[in-house]
């Protein structure tokens, strides 16, 4: 048996016809709710069907932090705002072999978490992956593992559109054992190497949809984990000039 844990590069096929759907449901649709869900749900549920096809082209992060993500044999994944279960895509070889015990995908909004578990189904990965609807941020969801069970906890383009992020962080470190690792990823805003112009467009580009830049989420991440893997770079979106990129970052750290 392979002493590397198998993974695969995930990168679902779309077509200009899907793009555009997105594109609509992105530009036009509107936000709306009183609660985080329900925000959440509007901006999402015209589009969570598309959402994998056209995100991996703009969601640079997320293959460096899956192909170097630690996992050892019996290894307890949470992928907390994990939606549609695209992380698992990235082992879907190995899902089933004893390399994982269990994996649990916690997202907040219906339709992606309706995504999520169809994914499962398809794959025959039940009773292994666990998908559950609820906030990342509650230390009491039903269904999470116990506290200090986990061996790594990932989070993907989700600390931005947590209000209380530094509460997920908490919840992470939580259910982390001694040692365990924490991945993240997600947009960031860069003070080394981005122009102050730049940092104000970005910042207020992805607040219009709710999402919500900081260099704190990495410096928190640096302070309270033992930092393992950095990468910081920028990336481009789908029919948007090159020249227009988005600094992004990749974190593993390990639970001290």
């Amino acid at each position: 048996m392979s002493e590397e844990v198998v993974r695969t590069d995930y990168t679902p096929k779309s077509s200009l016809a899907d793009d555009l759907r997105v594109l609509k449901a992105m530009w036009f649709g509107s936000i709306s709710g009183g609660s985080h869900q329900d925000q959440l749900e509007s901006f999402y549920n015209k589009q969570a069907h598309l959402y994998d096809q056209y995100r991996h082209r703009m969601l640079h992060g997320r293959k460096p932090l899956m192909m170097r993500m630690p996992v050892s044999k019996g290894c307890v994944w949470v992928d907390l705002g994990g939606g549609t279960a695209s992380n698992v895509e990235f082992f879907a070889k190995s899902i089933q072999s004893d390399w994982f015990e269990a994996v649990y995908v916690v997202d907040l909004t219906p339709s992606l978490v309706k995504v999520a578990k169809k994914r499962v189904e398809d794959n025959g990965w039940g009773g292994k992956v666990n998908v559950i609807l609820g906030d990342a941020t509650d230390p009491k969801l039903e269904g999470l593992p116990a506290a200090g069970t986990v061996d790594v906890v990932s989070i993907s383009y989700a600390v931005t559109m947590i209000p209380n992020w530094r509460d997920v962080l908490a919840n992470a470190s939580r259910l982390l054992k001694p040692g365990g690792h924490i991945c993240v990823t997600d947009f960031t805003l860069d003070g080394q190497s981005q122009w102050g112009v730049s940092k104000r467009f970005w910042k207020y580009l992805f607040s219009t949809d709710h999402i919500h830049l900081s260099e704190e989420h990495l410096q928190h991440l640096q302070e309270h984990f033992e930092q393992t893997f950095l990468q910081v770079s920028y990336g481009t979106f789908p029919y948007v000039p090159p020249l227009l990129k988005c600094p992004y970052y990749a974190f593993i750290g390990k639970k001290k």
